[in-house]
């Protein structure tokens, strides 16, 4: 499927390429929470259940964005937002590294933990947009791509030289490379030149507040127009839905020691394996996302990923299993990311909220990746007590219902879809022609 472009192309436009390293702040942060923090802490002995809370609630800061990711569309000056949230990230980094005893702390670390993911998902969200804006039509598809590669690959390598440096250096070293990461991958910003574009009726507002109002009441209208089509509606149920969370990612390091798994393996298998892996499987993905319906794809990376979730529980606890297990899922979890990107991307278009629709959809996902990693961690300490069940297959039998249950939404949402045509009101101009028809 192909469609024109809404807008000219950018004058001076951003290569792809650029995108490989503009996502490492994002990635730092994150991978930081999900794979770092949960090792250090069943290190000190901290129960599953205490590192699932401690990375759920952290990881709510990518929910909750949504109530001020509209200033990035009011303002339009995503690259101003980027640079500052990266220099605010970088900046916590420190404040962690300052830190005497982190994991002895808790509540002040979780705060930082909570205040890094808020910044860096806001920077995310300026990215994102600036990938809309500022680079070719013909270049989205390789954008995409190389944004993928990068938020799955650098989520787990940076995690894995954060482990690596902790181990042989000190914590405190860690936080700092962090921090110094952040700042070198994020300067490259400084080189996009971001055009602008004025709305036809904020340029006839005639003056700034009244030009602010009527921007705003744009980004409201497009907003409300994607929410209540049929299309938008039902891809917020599919983002909300536990179909390709992922989830058990967040938990991995924190189960090392169940299947006897030491630094090194924990730091290969979550870090350079589950990078490499992970990154391989957002390249599959994407083709998969343009071969076939994006929402069907989405589906059936979902079921991969609950098949290897449940091909873990059932083998030995060795670190054998936990090195082959922790590839595979990272690789399947890789595949269903880079066709959620598609299937979103499919809806969002060009116009007044751009940055707001996308972030409607991912905080959307990003909730379902909270609440899924908080009842994994739950039912595995529940069925441990009552059933004596290992917390580790509780966990991954838990991921893989969840999973089922998702796809069983996703593949309702397809059919009332189907059934029902195309719409339930009529999305601006610009949005409906800047994507692809509907799957």
């Amino acid at each position: 499927m192909t469609t024109e472009p809404v807008l000219p192309d950018p004058a001076r436009p951003t290569p792809p390429w650029y995108f490989l390293f503009l996502d490492l702040p994002f990635g730092a942060a994150v991978g930081y929470l999900s794979i770092a923090v949960p090792f250090w802490m069943e290190r000190r002995g901290h129960s599953i259940d205490a590192i699932a809370a401690v990375v759920a609630g952290a990881n709510l800061a990518h929910t909750v964005k949504l109530a001020w990711v509209p200033l990035l569309d009011l303002a339009a000056y995503r690259k101003v937002w980027y640079l500052a949230m990266a220099a605010t990230t970088a900046t916590l980094f420190l404040a962690m590294a300052a830190l005497p005893d982190p994991l002895g702390n808790l509540p002040v670390f979780g705060l930082l933990l909570t205040a890094a993911q808020a910044s860096a998902t806001t920077g995310h969200a300026a990215n994102n947009a600036l990938m809309a804006t500022t680079t070719r039509f013909a270049d989205k598809g390789r954008v995409g791509g190389f944004a993928m590669a990068s938020n799955v690959g650098s989520t787990s390598l940076l995690a894995a030289a954060a482990i690596l440096i902790a181990d042989r250096v000190s914590a405190r070293a860690a936080s700092l490379v962090m921090a110094a990461v952040v700042v070198a991958s994020a300067s490259l910003a400084l080189r996009i030149v971001e055009p602008r574009r004025v709305d036809p009726a904020v340029a006839r507002a005639g003056g700034a507040a009244r030009a602010a109002f009527a921007h705003l009441a744009a980004m409201l209208r497009d907003l409300w127009a994607t929410v209540r089509s049929r299309e938008g509606f039902t891809g917020v149920v599919i983002c909300l839905a536990p179909v390709g969370c992922q989830a058990m990612s967040n938990l991995f390091s924190g189960l090392a020691g169940e299947y006897g798994a030491g630094a090194e393996l924990v730091s290969l298998a979550n870090g350079l394996g589950g990078g490499v892996a992970g990154a391989l499987g957002a390249l599959v993905g994407g083709v998969l996302a343009d071969r076939m319906s994006r929402r069907i794809a989405y589906a059936l990376s979902g079921g991969l990923t609950a098949i290897c979730a449940l091909a873990m529980a059932a083998a030995p606890m060795t670190a054998w299993t936990y090195a082959w297990g922790t590839f595979t899922y990272l690789f399947a979890g890789g595949i269903a990311f880079a066709t959620w990107a598609g299937m979103v991307l499919e809806m969002v278009g060009l116009s007044a909220a751009t940055a707001t629709k996308y972030a409607l959809f991912n905080a959307s996902a990003n909730l379902a990746i909270s609440y899924v990693t908080t009842a994994n961690g739950f039912a595995a300490a529940y069925l441990h007590a009552r059933l004596g069940l290992s917390p580790a297959r509780g966990a991954l039998l838990t991921d893989a219902a969840l999973t089922g249950v998702g796809i069983a939404i996703l593949l309702a949402m397809v059919v009332v879809v189907r059934r029902r045509g195309p719409a339930l009101g009529t999305a601006p101009a610009d949005a409906r022609e800047a994507r692809p028809a509907p799957p």
